[in-house]
This record gives structure tokens, C-alpha cells and sequence, in this order.
């Protein structure tokens, strides 16, 4: 089906949906508005692995990033599942179910939207031995007896998600299908899960969590996890979404499908599987070069938690798991991580594409300081207009530099227009902040302004997913984001395109939840605003960094590529030798059980072996020691006698 509704339309419209007590829904086992614009090739289906065994706590501690929480009632939590240099493979949805004595015997994996079909289970399989006491089963589309659906119903605010869910599924759906009372129905809190049978006969299992596979700061929600025999005519999960998206149902939740999830994933600042989590990447082809750099559409960010604000699904107390080698690297490391997730926003107002996809069209350029850029590159005659919608590999300069302050590389674009408003957003996983400020500070070039508002020129009645604006003019000053290179402007290489790094909304300055302004002194221990004139601009802030703007001897040199290159390097060094002696143990625990294995069958043999010849040997053994002691009493008689004929010889 070819979508024609301009994309801002859908985007506002999404928005709307999001604000409101109806909310939007997802099936992220089938896209069911599938388009011919699909985004970058990429769908956003997930896939689930079953894992059943005595050892499921072990394995998934062993192969995961976090530890499995002790729970006595079901629950679900994130893990990130890691190369062994310690990149992100994927971020996965662990829900667990204990038994009655508190053990976890069964667990289902759920993948990052878009990693669908067998991948997780052909990467897991290889690596399950008899020593784990666990069994994989595959639960994708491709399982020919068991059907597996996953659907998210989510709303801006989680009091209005538990409306729409309780009015839209529990009452009209689970409760015709079980036959149970569900008026007293209570949904989940967030990390906790509910299972139930459903169905007349009981055949379906039904997992609820809160959880929507977006950060909170878009949408907060449940979702529900059914799984039923694909035998059954009238499957529970087509009536659910039916009653979810049904036409007659106004009060219902609005159907999305991968380009509107996609869109909503990069406005909140999310990390996505095939974009930043990529594992390692390509490997060398044949002529030595990487692959990733023949080009951007297959680029590799080769990301690691910490670069992806993913810190909090690692337990670093925790013993081995993979890719704990590769973390510790990063870890130790004072200067923290080489790279962070950054958001990108380019604005229509300040680029000039043509009229092209964006869904708005010409708009009147109103940054004095870029008009005039544009302007000549426009009427120059010989000078074509390389402004384009941006993408990923695309790599990144500070603006006015040119090109000589390489900030960090594109690994996502969403749709243009997509949000709802005249922009196209990206992320981006940028370099450290300390050599770009200190060549931006070299050059004379302006340092990011982080007290100006993102959206400057848009306009003000504008609200963002899941934030809340102080009303304009009310002189308040708010707080710098956690990341220096906020509002810092930024051009694509090789392109007129124009835009400005946003911190990813999880990290921005948030608002309290009764519209208050937070305090500053939460900020005062990250660091200091300086650079301040009476009367002047606000200065910047400060952080409390080993990678700060001001002279230091921890700061690294503007020409920063090849200290970072050598980094970068030492780190996969480390990695791969992590990597190495994990397989080498691997292969130590394999070789031992099987030496024992033959150990104990050769110990076996032995004892039967002794057991027989004993019991053959027994009674030749007793008539020969029986012959023995009768000729020694002979002997004994005959040498009395000898000697009792001596002595009546020698008398007589």
C-alpha cells in the first residue's frame, strides 16, 4: 500500500494520537501498513527465543550484559547482548517467569524492532552446551507450530496508555476470550509482568508489560506477548489488533506502522538494531580496506554502551559475560568513552532542498548568518545547490570551519518532515567534546550557545514528545544539558546541508512533573558557567571533565584522528585477546568434559573389570591356601617326631 498523506501530516497526526487517552498501537511481528517507501530497507519487526532449563539464570547471566534481578513473581528487564569487544549486538527484552521456589526455568528474548527472522537464535545455538542445562527454541514466523505476536499500545502519559489499554484490550478482548473477570483487572508496574492463560481451552499464553521499545521520554505504554497454535482459525492476536485499529472504534488507538516508529525512534534519541547497533561491523575484505567505507549506506557505528547512554543495562559487579573485556577497556579509560550519541536536527528553514521530499517545500531562509551562505551558492551560476536530506556515513564539520573540525558521522535519518514539523532529525555518535572546542575556540568560530532554544525560528507553541516548555518570556534560564556540544552547528561534508547537535532527550534539561523549574544546584556539581559578561550572553557551562575546553594537560591536541586511531586500536587489541581467550576457555571447558567423560568410562571398565576377576579367582584361591597350611602341618608333625626320637636315642 503507497502512503500519499505528506509525511508532516502523519507525523502531527501520530503526535496528536500520542497526546490524547487513545494512543497509537504497533505490531512489531507484522508490519501490517507495509509501503513501498520502506526506510532504508529496514522493517521493524522483532523476534523471540525461547530459553527452558535449570540453567536460564546462568545462561543468561554468562551471555548478557545485566544480571538477572531475584524476583518471585514474573518480571521483565533490559539487557544489551555484546561482542566480545564489548559493541552492541542488540538490546534485548528479558521476560522471565519463576517457578514456585523462586527459579527461573523459562525465560522469552525479544529483539530491538528490526531484528527479526532466526538471527538471534542462529547466534546463540553454536554457543549452548550440555554443561548449560538449557534448550533454545526459535519462536519467529518461521515455527511452524506455534505463533508468536507481539503488539505495543503506547500514549504520551502512562495514565492514559492504562486507559486506553484497560478500555481497548482487557475489557473488550481478554475477558470474551478467557471467560474471566477482568473488571478488577490491575496492569503491571514498570519492570514487573503478568502471565496468564487465555483462550477458552486455556491454549494461549499472555505476557503484559510495561514497555513500549521507546525511552519514556517519547511514550510510555504496555505491551503484550501472545503465544498461541497457529492450528486455531481465529487467533487471539487478530482480535486484538482488529479491536485496537477497528474503523468503528473512534475512541481506539491510531495503527502505525515502520516508517512512523522509525521517525518516533530517532526524535527520542533511541538507538536502533542495523543502525547503531551494529556489532563489529564489516569485516576486511581481501585488499584490506573496510567495507564500511565503500559506502554510507553500509556504514558500521561499532558502538558500545557507554557511547549509546546504555550504561545502565550493564551490571559491572557481576562476574565474566561476554564482551566484559571489551567494557572494562572502556571503562578504565578516564577520559570515558570516544564517542556519544548526539542528536542532529536540520532545519527547512535553514536549508534549501529544492522543494524535494521534504513535505513542506520552499520556505523563506530567516538565520541571517546562513542566508547569506545559501544565497551565493544559489546564484552562482556555475555552483549547483548540494544541499540534501542527510543519511547515514555522512560525516559531520563544525560550520565555518571548512571542514577542518570533524565532529563525528550520521548513523540514522529519520523521514523529512516526519515529526510533524519542518525539520528532518538524525543521530549521529559524536567525537569527545574537548578537542572540538578547543579548535572551535583556535578559529574564532562561536561556541555552541546551549541557553538558546533547540527549535529557535519554529514555532513557540510547539511541544515536544514527553517535555514541557516554560511559557516564553518568563525570563527563566534553564539549565545546560549534560552534553557540551548541544546547539553546536554542524554541516554535512561536501553539501550545503546545515544543522545543529541536539543532546538526545534523555540527557536534556528536564522540567518536574508539575511544570516546575528544576533546580540548578542539581548541575552545580557537574561543573561551572564561565565566560560570562555583565550584561553579556550567558557564557557557556563548564563540565567537570577530564576533557574540558580550558588548558590542560589531559586535553588532546586539535589533530585528534590519529590518537584516537591508535585508541580505537588498542581497545580492539584488548578486545580481541578478550575475545581469544574466551573461545580458548571455551574450548578448555569443552576438552575437560569430554576428558572426563572418557576419564570416568575408563575408571568404569576398570572396577568392573576388577569386581570379575575377583569373583573368578575366589574359590582356587581358598583350595590352594587350604593344600598350603595341610603341608605345613605335615611338616611340623614329621620335624616333632624327628626330634622326639633324638631325645629318646640320647637317654637310652
Amino acid at each position: 500500500m503507497t502512503r500519499i498523506v505528506p509525511p508532516y501530516i502523519v507525523g502531527e497526526a501520530v503526535r496528536s494520537a500520542l497526546r490524547s487517552d487513545r494512543g497509537v498501537c504497533f505490531d512489531f511481528t507484522t508490519d501490517r501498513y507495509a509501503s513501498n517507501q520502506a526506510h532504508d530497507g529496514l522493517g521493524r519487526s522483532v523476534s523471540v527465543v525461547k530459553i527452558e532449563g535449570k540453567g536460564t539464570t546462568q545462561f543468561l547471566n554468562a551471555k548478557f550484559s545485566q544480571s538477572v534481578p531475584a524476583k518471585d513473581r514474573s518480571f521483565a528487564y533490559k539487557t544489551a547482548y555484546l561482542t566480545p569487544k564489548g559493541r552492541v549486538n542488540d538490546v534485548l527484552l528479558v521476560v522471565a517467569t519463576p517457578d514456585e521456589n523462586g527459579l527461573v526455568n523459562e525465560a522469552f528474548l525479544v529483539t530491538s524492532p528490526g531484528n527479526s527472522g532466526s538471527t538471534l537464535y542462529d547466534q546463540l545455538s553454536p554457543f549452548v552446551f550440555p554443561m548449560d542445562q538449557v534448550k533454545l527454541i526459535d519462536c519467529s514466523p518461521s515455527n511452524e507450530s506455534i505463533q508468536t505476536t507481539v503488539i505495543t499500545l503506547a500514549c504520551s502519559k502512562i495514565h492514559d496508555a492504562r486507559t486506553s489499554f484497560n478500555k481497548n484490550v482487557v475489557l473488550d478482548v481478554l475477558a470474551e476470550a478467557g471467560n474471566k473477570p477482568f473488571e478488577d483487572f490491575e496492569l503491571p508496574s514498570l519492570g514487573e509482568c503478568i502471565h496468564f492463560k487465555a483462550g477458552t481451552d486455556d491454549s494461549t499464553d499472555l505476557f503484559i508489560l510495561q514497555h513500549t521499545f521507546l525511552p519514556q521520554e517519547s511514550c510510555r505504554g504496555y505491551t503484550i506477548i501472545l503465544q498461541e497454535d497457529l492450528s486455531n482459525p481465529n487467533p487471539l492476536a487478530d482480535r486484538v489488533w482488529d479491536n485496537l485499529t477497528a474503523e468503528d472504534n473512534d475512541k481506539g488507538p491510531v495503527g502505525l506502522g515502520a516508517l512512523e516508529f522509525e521517525s518516533l525512534r530517532v526524535e527520542s534519541g533511541s538507538p536502533g538494531f542495523g543502525t547503531e547497533y551494529t556489532g563489529d561491523g564489516s569485516k576486511k575484505s581481501e585488499d584490506g580496506f573496510d567495507q564500511q567505507e565503500s559506502s554510507s549506506s553500509n556504514y558500521h557505528a561499532k558502538a558500545n554502551p557507554m557511547e549509546l547512554h546504555l550504561g545502565n543495562l550493564i551490571d559491572i559487579e557481576k562476574g565474566c559475560y561476554q564482551g566484559q573485556e571489551g567494557i572494562a577497556a572502556v571503562l578504565k579509560n578516564k577520559r570515558g568513552p570516544a564517542r556519544q550519541l548526539y542528536q542532529v536536527a536540520f532545519y527547512d528553514s535553514e536549508n534549501d532542498f529544492d522543494g524535494s521530499s521534504s513535505g513542506f517545500g520552499m520556505l523563506t531562509i530567516d538565520n541571517d548568518k546562513l542566508a547569506g551562505f545559501q544565497e551565493i551558492a544559489k546564484n552562482a551560476a556555475t555552483i549547483e545547490n548540494d544541499t540534501r536530506q542527510p543519511r547515514a556515513g555522512d560525516k559531520l564539520y563544525v560550520l565555518g570551519s571548512n571542514e577542518s573540525i570533524e565532529v563525528g558521522r550520521i548513523t540514522s535519518a529519520s523521514e523529512p518532515n516526519g515529526s510533524g514539523d519542518a525539520k528532518t532529525l538524525a543521530l549521529a555518535l559524536v567525537k569527545r567534546p574537548g578537542p572540538i572546542l578547543k579548535a572551535i575556540t583556535e578559529q574564532n568560530l562561536d561556541l555552541p550557545m546551549w541557553w538558546e532554544d533547540e527549535d529557535d525560528g519554529e514555532d513557540p507553541t510547539e511541544r515536544n514528545l514527553g517535555s514541557r516548555r516554560e511559557d516564553a518570556g518568563s525570563g527563566i534560564l534553564k539549565p545546560p544539558p549534560l552534553d557540551q556540544l548541544h546547539n553546536l552547528e554542524v554541516v554535512i561534508g561536501g553539501s550545503y546541508t546545515v544543522g545543529r547537535l541536539l543532546a538526545v532527550p534523555s540527557r536534556r534539561y528536564e522540567y518536574k512533573s508539575n511544570g516546575d523549574v528544576a533546580s540548578l544546584l542539581d548541575y552545580e556539581k557537574l561543573g561551572r558557567v564561565v565566560n560570562t559578561e555583565e550584561g553579556g550572553s550567558p557564557g557557556y557551562f563548564q563540565y567537570n571533565f577530564d576533557d574540558r575546553a580550558e588548558d590542560d594537560t589531559s586535553i588532546i591536541e586539535v589533530q585528534d584522528d590519529d590518537m584516537l586511531d591508535e585508541e580505537m586500536s588498542t581497545i580492539e587489541e584488548e578486545a580481541e585477546r578478550a575475545a581469544a581467550e574466551m573461545e580458548a576457555a571455551l574450548e578448555e571447558v569443552k576438552r575437560k568434559e569430554e576428558k572426563m567423560k572418557m576419564l570416568k568410562a575408563k575408571a568404569e571398565a576398570a572396577m568392573a573389570k576388577r569386581q570379575k576377576k575377583q569373583e573368578g579367582t575366589k574359590p582356587v584361591d581358598d583350595e590352594a591356601e587350604a593344600q598350603r597350611k595341610e603341608e605345613k602341618m605335615a611338616r611340623l608333625k614329621a620335624q616333632a617326631e624327628a626330634a622326639m626320637a633324638r631325645r629318646r636315642k640320647k637317654h637310652s
